[in-house]
């Protein structure tokens, strides 16, 4: 078993919670300021709940991949577009909560339908939510795989 650690550090060195805290990963790959006003986006700056959708919709599709693979296939072009539902109760923005995941896979996969293409996406999307340790009881969850090309 291959185990490893990843690291990112917030910096929030303006009054929080005002101000705008900074990420960056440990790989010094990416620097960007946040966004956590959930009121209003930045036009240059990410939110967290970007930040989480680029996650999830990464795994996502990874694990889609290699269910292609394991299917004897691999595909030429794989977009894996994820949208979340973020909610807050009554207590406001301290009590956000993930309520809901859409998953859009778009794939150019010779040699395969439509049909199986949406199974091998249903199975990425399962083994994503498993991996995460997200409650699928808890979110709405949709898988759409849409096959391109000919």
């Amino acid at each position: 078993m291959t185990s490893y650690e990843r690291q990112a550090t917030i910096r929030w060195l303006t009054d929080p919670p005002a101000g705008v805290p900074r990420l960056t990963v440990g790989s010094g790959s990416l620097s960007i300021p946040l966004s956590v006003d959930t009121e209003a986006t930045h036009p240059m700056a990410a939110s967290p709940a970007e930040l989480l959708a680029g996650a999830i919709g990464s795994i996502f599709a990874w694990f889609t991949a290699n269910e292609l693979l394991d299917a004897g296939t691999r595909a030429h072009e794989l977009v894996a577009d994820v949208n979340l539902t973020v909610s807050d109760d009554a207590a406001g923005a301290g009590s956000l909560a993930l309520s809901a995941i859409d998953y859009t896979l778009f794939g150019r996969v010779p040699g395969i339908d439509q049909e199986r293409l949406q199974a091998v996406a249903r199975v990425g999307m399962s083994r994503c939510l498993e991996t995460l340790g997200l409650h699928s009881e808890r979110l709405t969850v949709t898988v759409e795989a849409v096959l391109e090309g000919g």
